[in-house]
């Protein structure tokens, strides 16, 4: 099972290009996707390798590609606006700095992490992030199904284990009652 400590976030799927399963794909930076064994998409929470069949450059960060198995324009529409990562060792080592931030990793990164606060324990499992606002945003999803926010900001975040896919926090009184 690939683990998203496994892969790096390569960009997402814009929509169906044509009636054959070709797709319009956003890079979020410069990737030769010769070099790249697979692309792998989030679905119903397992991560999923796709192979390329062909792929063609339309713009400076967008190309069109064919994954196998995608073979008509409504199996393409399934990919719409969804991210996709690669394999972190499909990366060029030339390019992992300009790929890396200072941490070595994004916040989407994390996604797939429990949540543990100090204070109040267990909150949930991050599902998602929220950049559509200038605050980033974790989207955590409790155990009771419900859906919360809590902000990507260092004074909050505790620790990051890596190795048990843990983040702990300790969150203002109120935040997590606020939105849940």
């Amino acid at each position: 099972m690939i683990k998203l400590s496994e892969l790096a976030e390569a960009g997402h799927f814009n929509k169906a290009h044509g009636i054959k399963g070709e797709m319009s794909a956003t890079l979020d930076f410069y990737l030769d996707l010769n070099d790249v064994k697979c692309i792998v998409v989030a679905i119903e929470g397992i991560f999923v390798p796709f192979f390329i069949k062909s792929w063609r450059p339309k713009t400076a960060d967008t190309c069109l590609l064919t994954l196998d198995g995608i073979d008509s324009d409504v199996q393409a529409q399934e990919f719409n606006n969804r991210t996709f990562y690669i394999l972190r060792s499909d990366i060029p080592e030339d390019d992992e700095d300009d790929y890396d931030d200072e941490d070595g990793f994004y916040a989407s990164d994390l996604i797939g992490y429990k949540v543990h606060d100090n204070t109040l324990g267990d909150i949930g499992m991050i599902s998602g992030i929220n950049d559509a606002t200038q605050n980033v945003l974790f989207l955590i999803t409790t155990p009771r199904g419900n859906e919360i926010f809590i902000p990507v900001a260092d004074e909050y975040i505790v620790e990051i284990d890596h190795d048990n896919e843990t983040l702990t926090t300790d969150l203002p009184e109120g935040l997590v009652e606020l939105n849940d």
